[in-house]
C-alpha cells in the first residue's frame, strides 16, 4: 500500500434524497474536479440542478440540488392526472405509444410515433448521459426530475418528468415546466460526411441509413445501427476515423453479377402504396408459407418493424426500383431471409423474391 495519504474523495449528498434514479446518475457521471463543473455537465439535462460545496471540516462533500433548492419528496402525483401527455417506450428506447398531447409537443404525428427512439428527442451533447438515465430506469428505479429535451422542431423545452419501469415498458408522464430558462433552438450536433454502405448496390439500404442519421440529434455509430436494425436485423456500422462503414449484413454477402430478377417462375407479389397486397403468385404463396391476398406486409413483417413498412416504400417509391434484402417470419413460424427486387409500376409495387444467398 502506498505511504502517500490518499485525497478524500467528497461526499455527494443528492436533494432530493428520494430521487435514487438522479442519485445514481450523479454518482455515474463523476470524478469531476469541482462542483462547478458538476454543475455545469448536469444542467446539461437537469436546467435546474445546483451544487455546492459542504464546508464541514473534515467531511467534504457536494450538495447536489436536482430543483435547485431543498425540496420535500412529501408532494403529491401531479402525473396521475390522465389528461397529461404519457409516453411508452420499450426496454430497447422505441416509442411503443404515444397519447395525441404527448405527439404534439414532441412535434410528430400520433401515428408514427412507433418510428421514433427516446434519442431523436435528446438534447445534443446529452447522448451518453441520457444513455445512462435510461439505463438507471430500467433497472427499475423511478425518475422524478426537470429535464431538458428537444422535440423534432429543434426547439429546446423544459419539462417536469416521472418515468418508472411497468412490467418491460417505461411509462413516462411530462409536463411543460414553469421558469425554466432554455435555449429558444438547439443546433444539430454535425452529422457524418463520410459513410460507405456495404452491399454498395442496395440504395434503398442506403436511403434508410441516410433518413435516420438526419433524424439524430447526435448521430453515433451505435445509434445509427440501433436504427438501422429495426428493418436489417443483421446491420453494424463500424468507425475508423472520419470513415462511416454500414453493413447491412454479417459477413460477405454475395453480389449479384447478374440480373437475377429477370429468371423466370420467381415468387412475386403485387400491392399499393398502403402495403395492400392485390396479387400473389402461387410462387410467392409457397415461398411464405401463407396465403397473402387481401393482406397487407405489416401483417407479416417481424414485430417491431410493422411501422417501418411505409417507410420503405416512400424510399422505393423515391427510386423507382430497387434490390435489397430483408427477414419476416414465414408461415410455420421460422425466419426467412430473402433477396428482393422491387420495381414501381403507376400506383403499384411489384416484388421478386429469391432465398437469401450469403458465402
Amino acid at each position: 500500500m502506498s505511504t502517500h495519504a490518499r485525497a478524500v474523495e467528497p461526499a455527494l449528498i443528492t436533494i432530493p434524497a428520494s430521487d435514487a434514479a438522479f442519485r445514481e446518475h450523479v454518482h455515474n457521471i463523476v470524478p469531476l474536479t469541482t462542483p462547478r463543473e458538476l454543475e455545469t455537465r448536469l444542467r446539461r439535462m437537469f436546467p435546474r440542478v445546483v451544487v455546492r460545496e459542504r464546508t464541514i471540516s473534515g467531511a467534504p462533500g457536494w450538495y447536489v440540488y436536482r430543483d435547485g433548492a431543498w425540496s420535500s419528496s412529501l408532494i403529491g402525483n401531479w402525473w396521475d392526472d390522465p389528461g397529461l401527455p404519457r409516453v411508452v417506450v420499450s426496454e430497447e428506447g422505441w416509442f411503443t405509444e404515444a397519447n395525441r398531447t404527448a405527439a404534439g409537443i414532441l412535434g410528430m404525428d400520433e401515428d408514427e410515433a412507433k418510428s421514433h427512439h427516446f434519442t431523436d428527442f435528446v438534447v445534443p451533447g446529452t447522448l451518453d448521459d441520457s444513455m445512462g438515465l435510461f439505463q438507471i430506469i430500467r433497472d427499475g428505479k423511478t425518475l422524478d426530475a426537470t429535464l431538458v429535451i428537444r422535440p423534432l422542431t429543434g426547439d429546446a423545452i423544459a419539462v417536469d418528468l416521472h418515468s418508472e419501469l411497468v412490467g418491460e415498458r417505461i411509462v413516462t408522464v411530462f409536463r411543460l415546466a414553469k421558469d425554466v430558462d432554455v435555449p429558444t433552438h438547439m443546433p444539430p450536433v454535425g452529422h457524418p460526411t463520410d459513410i460507405a454502405y456495404v452491399p454498395a448496390i442496395d440504395v434503398a439500404f442506403r436511403l434508410y441509413a441516410q433518413r435516420a442519421i438526419e433524424r439524430m440529434p447526435e448521430a453515433t455509430p451505435d445509434g445509427l445501427a440501433i436504427r438501422l436494425r429495426r428493418l436489417y436485423p443483421h446491420a453494424s456500422v463500424d468507425e475508423d476515423g472520419e470513415q462511416w462503414t454500414a453493413r447491412r449484413d454479417h459477413g460477405d454477402v454475395e453480389a449479384s453479377t447478374e440480373p437475377w430478377w429477370q429468371a423466370d417462375d420467381l415468387p412475386l407479389v403485387r400491392y399499393d402504396a398502403q402495403a395492400l397486397i392485390v396479387e400473389a403468385n402461387a410462387q410467392a404463396e409457397a415461398f411464405f408459407g401463407r396465403s397473402m391476398v387481401g393482406h397487407h406486409w405489416q401483417e407479416f413483417v417481424t414485430p417491431g418493424s410493422t411501422d417501418q413498412v411505409g417507410v420503405m416504400l416512400e424510399i422505393l417509391a423515391e427510386v423507382g426500383a430497387a434490390e435489397s434484402r430483408f427477414r419476416m417470419p414465414h408461415g410455420d413460424g421460422r425466419l426467412l431471409e430473402f433477396d428482393s427486387y422491387t420495381e414501381v409500376q403507376g400506383e403499384d409495387f411489384i416484388t421478386l423474391f429469391r432465398q437469401a444467398r450469403v458465402r
